[in-house]
């Protein structure tokens, strides 16, 4: 009987540690699971974050017809005039042919108007393949462009793709934690921008723009990003700001208080390369260039800071 009772209790002893085996390998499998599905949100936002980034940027400055790009491109339709001669001399040739035959019957003078009114009909089609595209590279400088003038419809367009693409991104940044408060931040400030865009009011339309900005480097703290993204990413909202204060008013002290605070978050950056010498060489030209529009703030000139602006921007975009 004794040895019946012992080896029952063996076998429920050896259920038991089955079961504990089964549930802490369940345990495990479900940490490593949420843990990837994590990362891949992560990553996710990351990625989302960096659209914001890029169509807040381009919008913001295309409200003073400023492009991060050196060079454009215009293509325009000319004549080819080796074409026109061959043309010419063409219907030159099918004159001489119809002249010879008109002294033909009834039936070849019809047929001959049936063979005219086809040649006029090609002549016409080939003076619309006679035209050529050709491309012209142009440089894109910045002082001879006119903040004045502001293209509506495309900065409309611009906004309605920001508009369209947040949802996604808000259902993404609430499934990762982010506080409610953050999220509807960018949410008003969002609806201002649209509303200064529909009354076409550049300096609200660029204020409401930057406050959607403001939150982007909160989000990325927020996800713990590393330490090169997030100074990036700050480094921008500085140089943003100060390129606001310039476009709305002449706060010259802190637009250069501004590009302080940018030089310094990327000096940060600048610090983080210190064993990739070719790196580290990259990043101090644009250490240098973020210097040099410092010192061009102090002569409180709009088209001079905007082109000195460019030349930040067009950096720290290829990083």
């Amino acid at each position: 009987m004794r040895k019946n009772i012992g080896k029952y209790i063996a076998i429920i002893l050896g259920i038991i540690c089955v079961i504990l085996a089964i549930t802490l390998i369940y345990i495990k499998v479900s940490s490593v699971n949420a843990q990837s599905d994590n990362k891949d949100l992560k990553s996710k936002i990351t990625e989302e974050i960096s659209y914001l980034d890029s169509n807040i940027t381009e919008t913001m400055n295309k409200l003073n017809n400023i492009e991060i790009i050196k060079y454009k491109v215009y293509t325009k339709k000319i004549n080819d005039p080796s074409s026109n001669s061959n043309e010419k001399e063409g219907e030159q040739s099918s004159s001489n042919q119809t002249s010879e035959g008109g002294s033909s019957s009834e039936g070849s003078s019809s047929s001959s108007r049936e063979s005219s009114s086809g040649s006029g009909s090609s002549s016409q089609e080939g003076s619309q393949g006679n035209m050529t595209m050709i491309s012209e590279i142009v440089p894109n400088t910045t002082l001879e462009s006119n903040q004045g003038e502001v293209d509506w419809k495309e900065i409309s367009f611009l906004m309605e793709n920001l508009y369209s693409s947040w949802p996604t991104v808000n259902l993404d940044l609430q499934k990762q934690g982010i506080s409610s408060e953050l999220i509807t931040s960018f949410s008003l400030s969002m609806d201002g921008a649209i509303q200064s865009i529909k009354n076409k009011d550049k300096d609200n339309a660029l204020i409401n723009l930057f406050n959607m900005y403001i939150n982007l480097p909160k989000y990325l703290s927020s996800i713990n990003v590393d330490s090169y993204t997030l100074n990036l990413y700050n480094t921008k909202l500085y140089m943003l700001n100060a390129y606001v204060l310039v476009s709305t008013g002449d706060k010259w002290n802190e637009i250069t208080s501004c590009i302080s605070n940018a030089k310094s978050s990327f000096s940060v950056i600048v610090s983080s390369s210190e064993n990739d010498e070719k790196k580290k060489n990259y990043l101090q030209k644009s250490y240098v260039i973020i210097e040099d529009l410092e010192r061009m703030s102090q002569i409180n000139d709009k088209d001079i800071f905007y082109m000195g602006y460019k030349n930040v921007m067009q950096e720290l975009e290829t990083m």
